[in-house]
């Protein structure tokens, strides 16, 4: 079966029509109450759902300045989601794709991909975007999906509320609060077929204790990553051969959580946890650096926060948050060098003294420290008019012999404000904006401007228009990369090689590194939001139109060779501008005991080369063709979840990404559970299918399964 939607010209905007029409349909009113997102006995601004992140104000769907997905935790765990990063499958214009061993990518709108630059991610307002190479490292994301309450996804730029970086669109990841987790939770997931090297497991205990609502909790997750690879020849190319994947990875994550109520009015949320992992890396990624020894990868990470919450009136509140996180990653091998004049710089050896080949310790460890402070204030002046506005500091440090030839630091503070009014009630308008001040990039301010049309209680029409800025982060900025030797061997080679850095100087004096400038998208948006109160449910359905001018993308290859088979290339510049345009389509059908979910995106890119680096035409097309490595011209899902009574329940689900790097992926996922209570307790016994409609590989050709059905087993116990 491929290509299987595709092949039904129209198909996802005729199911869409399909519901359109259904939702239309004449009928009783009535109110059904549905914990959630859903029908609700009250006017229009409350039946839909609730939305936290957009403008960093409370709002219904119907009056945020841009298009917004919201996927609730207990969607995920009804449908078998088990990685994080696939419950993003169910957003309109998000793909997700493997780079490197076994490293999940998320993107929307696609651009690139090893680096995922452009993506602001959130978990309960701490960011977890990497401060010096800017990457979002979703194997170690320390949140299961057991602890999430939902995750709101803002469709578009949002550096107006969330500063730089937030540029294609921001994940707001929202855990369960600790007054809604008490007793005990635990939870076993493991591969039985196709995936058998997967496990997760999960155990929370929670109370009150007086004034306190606290949660301890502990997650470990396993996999043996995807099952073959490729063999590769003398001359690196691939062949027909195939050979076990080394890509697996094992995390252990440790997480506190607390909510003390200090009276009437505040309130303080305390947060803290621990993560180590242990990644395992097929040293085929390394080829260039000639790996001897395995060059896996381990490291702990840190974080605390500390969130206090003063209401004194219902019209006014605000909140002041400090948190602090550390991420530290050990990566070393051991490296052999058959072509030495590769790695020396001229001048090292004395005339007429030869250098055999070596081999010696080399690494590429990394160590990076955030602290944050910020203070957000809200006022309702009235039920027309809300403002909330606030201001931070941020300050990363990073410290990498390797990389930065010893550490460095970045600093940012930033100024924010976002006003929403409505002059009349069938219109509402919000203007806001970010000022910030970089010390690497300077000053810097992104706007925002929507007007929500409302036609009727049921029917909205939004423009929204937004400008954001990527800045290039320190290693893009300030690179020093060049390895230390340690252990050289043989022994007479160390007076030259021991404890030198070593290998071609890539740093800011060097001609290939030039400066760089932010990039820049312009965003403009059309979308209509539709929702139907049915006799025993509700229908909401939403339509988005977009074109977003992406201008000097930063684009180029940062590749350090050390032998004469790997030659280095460091060629990053503002050099591709984008434009890209196309429209999503999002359906969600609530009934009693019953829901059906559809999502359907639609991309098209032109590139273009605006550099002055390269001449070559076909050198500047591989240029535009890298911003373009995560861009899906077709995407979508369809999922269907039923309650059958006698606490047995089953869901479908189906995801489907076309033209993805000339691969295509369709999978078919299936879930049936029953679940006994016995007085206190709670007992679920699960089981989750995955086909593989395709067999194509997972975005790159070293990502394969050796089999295209996968089975898994859950047991979830609660009291």
């Amino acid at each position: 079966m491929r290509h299987a939607l595709l092949r039904m010209p129209g198909c996802a905007p005729a199911l869409l029509a399909l519901l359109l029409v259904w939702g239309a349909v004449p009928g009783v009113v009535a109110a059904q109450e549905w914990s959630g997102a859903g029908v609700q006995d009250a006017p229009h601004t409350d039946a839909l759902p609730q939305v936290l992140t957009t403008s960093r104000l409370r709002q219904s769907k119907a009056q945020t300045p841009g298009t917004v997905t919201i996927l609730e935790g207990e969607l995920l765990r009804d449908l078998g989601v088990l990685n994080l990063w696939d419950a993003f499958r169910l957003v309109p214009g998000m793909t997700v794709g493997y780079v490197g061993s076994n490293d999940p990518v998320v993107s929307y709108h696609g651009t690139v991909a090893v680096e995922q630059r452009r993506l602001q991610v959130l978990v309960d307002g701490r960011s977890y975007y990497n401060a010096s190479l800017a990457d979002m490292d979703w194997t170690n994301l320390p949140v299961p999906i057991d602890a999430i309450d939902r995750i709101e996804v803002t469709r578009g730029p949002n550096a107006a509320a969330y500063g730089a970086n937030s540029f294609l669109a921001v994940i707001n990841i929202i855990t369960r609060s600790p007054s809604d987790t008490h007793g005990v939770e635990l939870r076993g997931t493991q591969g039985l077929r196709g995936d058998d090297g997967f496990g997760h497991y999960y155990g929370s205990v929670g109370s009150k204790t007086g004034p306190l609502d606290w949660r301890l909790s502990v997650n470990q997750r396993r996999s043996d990553g995807f099952d073959f690879r490729y063999r590769r020849d003398a001359s690196g190319s691939r062949t027909d051969r195939t050979r076990n994947s080394r890509d697996g990875y094992d995390t252990l994550s440790i997480n506190y959580s607390g909510e003390l109520a200090l009276g009437a009015t505040d309130r303080l949320a305390v947060e803290t946890g621990y993560h180590e992992l242990n990644e395992k890396v097929d040293p085929s990624e390394y080829d260039g650096f000639n790996p001897i020894t395995n060059p896996d990868i381990t490291g702990e990470d840190w974080h605390g926060s500390i969130t206090w919450h003063h209401e004194p009136s219902a019209d006014r509140f605000f909140e002041l948050q400090l948190y602090h996180q550390t991420r530290d990653r050990r990566q070393g091998w051991r490296a052999s060098f058959p072509d030495p004049e590769a790695v020396l710089d001229d001048g090292a050896v004395p005339d007429g003294v030869t250098i055999p080949a070596f081999e010696t310790d080399v690494n590429e460890d990394l160590e990076e420290t955030r602290t944050h402070i910020e203070f957000q204030q809200t006022n309702v002046f009235s039920p027309t008019t809300q403002l909330v506005f606030g201001a931070s500091y941020r300050e990363d440090r990073y410290e990498s012999d390797t990389f930065f030839n010893g550490s460095g630091e970045t600093n940012r503070s930033r100024v924010f404000a976002n006003l929403e009014h409505q002059p009349t009630p069938w219109l509402t308008t919000n203007l806001g904006g970010m000022w910030e001040d970089d010390s690497l990039s300077g000053s810097f301010f992104s706007p925002r401007g929507a007007a929500n049309i409302h036609f009727s209680d049921n029917q909205t029409l939004r423009f929204v228009f937004s400008r954001a800025h990527r800045l290039p982060d320190p290693f893009e900025s300030r690179p020093d990369w060049q390895y230390r030797g340690e252990n050289v061997t043989p022994e007479e080679l160390r007076p030259f090689l021991e404890g030198q850095r070593r290998g071609p100087n890539l740093s800011t004096a060097s001609p290939e590194v030039r400066p760089l400038e932010e990039e820049t998208i312009t965003s403009r948006e059309i979308s209509y939001l539709y929702q139907k109160r049915m006799t025993t449910g509700l229908f909401q359905g939403e339509i988005k139109l977009f074109r977003d001018s992406l201008d000097n993308l930063i684009s180029g290859v940062t590749n350090l060779g050390l032998n004469e088979n790997d030659e280095s290339r460091w060629d990053l510049e503002n050099n591709v501008d984008q434009t890209q345009k196309g429209f999503e389509l999002e359906a969600n059908l609530e009934m009693r005991g019953s829901r059906l979910r559809l999502t359907y995106g639609y991309l098209d890119t032109e590139g273009r080369y605006t550099g002055e680096r390269e001449s070559d035409p076909e050198r500047q097309r591989e240029l535009v063709r890298l911003e373009q490595r995560l861009n899906a011209r077709h995407s979508g899902s369809v999922a269907w979840i039923q309650r059958f009574g006698r606490g047995i329940s089953g869901a479908v689900s189906y995801y489907f990404t076309d033209q993805l790097r000339n691969f295509h992926f369709e999978r078919l996922d299936a879930r049936v559970s029953r679940r006994w209570h016995l007085d206190t307790t709670m007992v679920e016994l699960a089981g989750v299918y995955r086909h593989y409609l395709t067999e194509d590989p997972l975005y790159r050709k070293d990502n394969n399964w050796a089999d295209q059905n996968h089975l898994f087993a859950e047991a979830r116990l609660r009291f």
